[in-house]
């Protein structure tokens, strides 16, 4: 099992499923011995609603990000040649192929019954332009990793930081020391015996806190893994909370809709009312009449 393998299978699955089978894998990586592996598998992050509507898309419309993918670096080569007018013409075009994969990106999703909000729909816009921008974006999309939305600023691949390189120390000569006449003496035997007595002491004390360290490394891993596993959840609950909050507002916008029409449908009932009793009080009155004139 490796990092890649696992990365692929969990980018892949419905967000319910990401956060148990993590926890599955890192702890099948961990009964194995290979403690690195679940390492990384704990630090992978659960992806947002945006990031996991993305990845299902790339790995369902091959050709939608191929599409993509390639006029996007038509955009460079255009740019690389200053071609003012190609640019123009990409540009139009990147609008409307980026509309057509929202569109697809927002069908895939109601497919898995997963209605994206508007600003979710906004995000997944903004994060397909940033591919289109962005080179190490870009890949990750296309390797349907994304963990969540990203917008290109214009001023350079979006999420780059620069680690600064080591410096390492120049080599400084140590100053000769002057011996006093002759070589040194050649130490004693028991000098010899009490050195290399003191140097296996504190071998084995390293080993002991190399131990004691592996230990309490593991125990944090473990907590990690736990608060991860459990602000995934809370993720979770607070993504269905807000899919039912949006369901919500639907449900009372159009609730709002009935009243206003219930009300339109009750005045017009009404007038017709007003104008049978209308109608009935002259027919009264003609009935009155008629029999007042037998």
């Amino acid at each position: 099992m490796a990092i890649d393998e696992v990365t692929d299978e969990l980018y892949g699955l419905a967000p319910g499923e990401f956060v148990r089978r993590r926890t599955e894998l890192a702890r099948e990586a961990r009964a194995s011995g290979d403690r690195e592996l679940a390492r990384e598998i704990t630090a992978l992050r659960r992806p947002t609603q945006v990031g996991w509507a993305i990845n299902q898309w790339v790995r369902t419309d091959p050709d939608g990000v191929a599409a993509l993918l390639d006029l996007a670096a038509e955009l460079l080569a255009a740019q690389r040649r200053s071609s003012a007018d190609r640019l123009r013409a990409l540009a139009d075009r990147r609008q409307d192929l980026i509309a057509e994969c929202v569109g697809a990106i927002r069908r895939g999703a109601l497919q898995q019954q997963v209605m994206l909000s508007d600003n979710a729909i906004r995000e997944v816009g903004q994060s397909l332009r940033a591919a289109v921008a962005d080179d190490e974006v870009a890949e990750m999309l296309r390797r349907g990793r994304l963990v969540t939305a990203t917008e290109y600023s214009g001023f350079g691949p979006a999420g780059v930081f620069v680690v600064p390189d080591t410096v390492e120390e120049p080599d400084v000569e140590e100053p000769a020391v002057d011996e006093p006449g002759g070589d040194p003496p050649s130490p004693s035997a028991a000098d010899t015996g009490r050195r290399l007595h003191r140097a296996r002491r504190a071998v084995a004390e390293a080993e002991d806190a190399e131990r004691s360290a592996a230990s309490a490394l593991a125990e944090r891993d473990d907590e990690v893994a736990r608060a991860r596993a459990h602000a995934d959840e809370l993720s979770e609950n607070l993504d269905r909370l807000r899919a039912e909050l949006e369901r919500r507002h639907a449900e009372l916008r159009f609730a709002v809709r009935q009243v206003d029409t219930a009300e339109e449908q009750r005045r017009m009932a009404s007038d017709v009312l007003d104008g049978a009793r209308d109608h009935l009080t002259e027919a009264r009155d003609e009935l009155a009449r008629t029999e007042a004139d037998r």
